[in-house]
């Protein structure tokens, strides 16, 4: 039995291409030309967010590469900073977005994260407004448990897409990946590398070593393994652009994928936010 991977993973009308480049921490001409070398390269699909502080990099990295607005997937996430969530701020802050990224619209937009202080009741509409208007083609949201997506799907007209968020093996995600599963919400994967962990494991090693490939590559394909999953690794470093692209072609058997799945634990999340961290359903 092997494993297959695709390169589009459909969720309500959104077609996402399996895997993205992640801009988190990427900055300055560095960022630039790191978007720019990966649309060249291939890369049909950018991550970016209003939290990451570097839209307009982002935006600048895409007219560098020359490659046209319809040919790559774009994201933008925004932040429950300065209670950005409220309604008319949230409309606002899409369009600093977009100005920023020197586009018209966006593929997908996304609540970065779940903030208690503005119900989703007067957010979610928003979101799903600038939908219909059509400054971004599809939504989604962004560190949500089930209880948040629950309430979210409450108030939306149009189709939750993707729930971006952190994971890799270490990670228990297994409720949340049969609750979105069930309801058509695509899992997107950032810090699909645990931050380098990968890096260290034996049994990852063991086989990336029987495939000639990278640790990076077998836990991308891991991830990629199963159709309801989209990852978006990042990396400053463009030697890795090609590395990372190229795990889309990797099959691992399904004894490599159930070793690699045996390795979450409980204590494996990587990333914590001090104040909007909801409470994981693992």
């Amino acid at each position: 039995m092997r494993a297959k991977t695709y390169n589009i993973r459909t969720a309500g009308q959104a077609n996402i291409p399996v895997l993205g480049l992640g801009t988190w921490q990427s900055t300055g001409q560095d960022c630039i030309d790191v978007v720019s070398q990966g649309l060249k390269m291939g890369y049909e699909h950018i991550d970016t967010a209003q939290a990451y502080g570097n839209e307009v990099e982002v935006g600048k990295g895409i007219k560098q590469s020359g490659v046209a607005r319809d040919k790559f997937f774009l994201t933008t996430k925004i932040f429950p900073d300065d209670m950005k969530f409220e309604p008319e701020k949230l409309v606002a802050a899409a369009k600093r977005s977009l100005e920023n990224l020197d586009t018209d619209y966006v593929d997908l937009l996304l609540l970065h994260w779940p903030d208690d202080r503005v119900p989703l009741s007067e957010t979610i509409p928003a979101l799903c407004e600038l939908q219909k208007q059509g400054l971004t083609r599809n939504i989604g949201v962004s560190n949500f448990n089930i209880a948040n997506i629950i309430e979210a799907k409450r108030y939306a007209d149009v189709p939750i897409a993707v729930n971006q968020v952190e994971f890799h093996p270490f990670i228990k995600q297994k409720t949340l990946q049969t609750f979105l599963n069930n309801h058509h919400i695509l899992l997107e994967a950032y810090s699909p590398l645990a931050r380098g962990d990968v890096f260290d494991n034996k049994i990852i090693k063991d086989i990336a070593d029987k495939h000639g490939i990278t640790a990076a590559q077998v836990s991308l394909a891991w991830i990629l393994s199963d159709k309801h999953h989209i990852a978006i690794p990042k990396t400053s470093n463009p030697e890795h652009l090609q590395g990372n692209l190229d795990a889309i072609k990797v099959e691992l058997s399904a004894d490599e994928l159930e070793k690699i799945g045996s390795l979450a634990r409980s204590d494996g999340r990587k990333i914590k936010h001090p104040d909007y961290s909801p409470e994981w359903d693992d």
